[in-house]
């Protein structure tokens, strides 16, 4: 026989339910049975109210009673309605699936294409949860763990080091302060992807360039400046970023080595770039990246209340 009772919730089993009935009838208190089944006896009296039926005797009177099978049916109904319904059925289903492999998140899912009809969270809990058929690495920022590189005892040094860069540009009150890097799509000496990326609006610029050198980018930056403006560029220390200077007619700043945050928005960038041209990839055309620049550049972001890049680089 049990002294105490456990602190620990547990619900009652059909097993315990038969044997409060048999102990009642055997005239047991109910805090005699609470101990013998280790129970509050608050538990107990709870579960002999609500396992009360009328029933008669032999001279046709009613009397309450304690029933366990009684008991165990209202515990699976009270069971059945205490789960939430779900609002995931199958045609919302196939509209998230068909949204995440269209590379959009969770956050525009639910508030532009579903207009709020469910939480970002929601969806975020329904993928990990498996309810949709779909694994993290499907989600347009699939998270890894990377391994920490050692700062370099020796860095290269081609200018000005970030942290002469006014705050102004970090806090990112104007625009025409932009961040810049080159994207390589296979180990194999090919084209590469010069990438730049506006910091207050978000606006993505993509050109497929020759090779990963320092002519091949400044040669395509004097091209941009005809069509866009450079107040800054930051940059990383890759030798290609070495001459900057000789093509556009700005500041230029510099990010300390293996330091890739201090240029995020360009390399988040990047990272959604890679949804569509992975590494490896062999071959790609000027249209193919013109389409993913468009892309990206429409796409609602929830820090601009679901704007889009385009539309706050030219309402700016």
């Amino acid at each position: 026989m049990q002294a105490h009772y456990t602190t620990t919730y547990k619900h009652l089993s059909l097993t315990e339910r038969q044997l409060i009935g048999r102990w009642l009838k055997e005239g047991r208190s109910r805090r005699q049975i609470a101990r013998l089944l280790g129970r509050s006896p608050q538990t107990i009296n709870n579960e002999v109210i609500r396992g009360q039926v009328q029933q008669m005797d032999t001279f046709r009177h009613y009397h309450s009673v304690y029933s366990s099978d009684y008991a165990q049916k209202q515990y699976g109904r009270h069971r059945k309605n205490s789960i939430k319904k779900t609002k995931l059925d199958k045609k919302l289903s196939e509209i998230i699936v068909h949204y995440i492999k269209d590379r959009v998140s969770p956050e525009v899912i639910a508030k532009v294409k579903l207009k709020g009809i469910i939480s970002a969270s929601t969806v975020y809990n329904w993928l990990y949860q498996g309810r949709l058929g779909l694994k993290r690495t499907d989600m347009l920022y699939p998270h890894k763990t990377k391994p920490i590189k050692p700062v370099v005892a020796n860095p290269r040094h081609y200018g000005k080091f970030i942290d002469e860069r006014p705050e102004s540009i970090s806090q990112r009150l104007a625009y025409g302060h932009w961040e810049i890097d080159t994207v390589v799509l296979t180990r194999a000496k090919n084209k590469v992807l010069l990438t730049l990326t506006e910091r207050k609006s978000r606006l993505e610029i993509i050109r497929i360039i020759a090779d990963k050198s320092s002519e091949a980018v400044n040669s395509e930056l004097k091209v941009l400046t005809q069509n866009f403006q450079f107040k800054s560029i930051t940059a990383d220390n890759g030798t290609e970023f070495a001459r900057l200077s000789e093509a556009v007619n700005c500041d230029i700043y510099y990010a300390h080595a293996y330091s890739s945050w201090e240029r995020g928005t360009n390399e988040n960038h990047n990272r959604m770039i890679r949804r569509f041209l992975p590494k490896g990839t062999i071959k790609t055309t000027t249209k193919e990246v013109a389409q993913i620049e468009i892309w990206m550049n429409n796409y609602p972001r929830k820090m601009f209340n679901y704007s889009t890049p385009i539309q706050v680089y030219l309402g700016g």
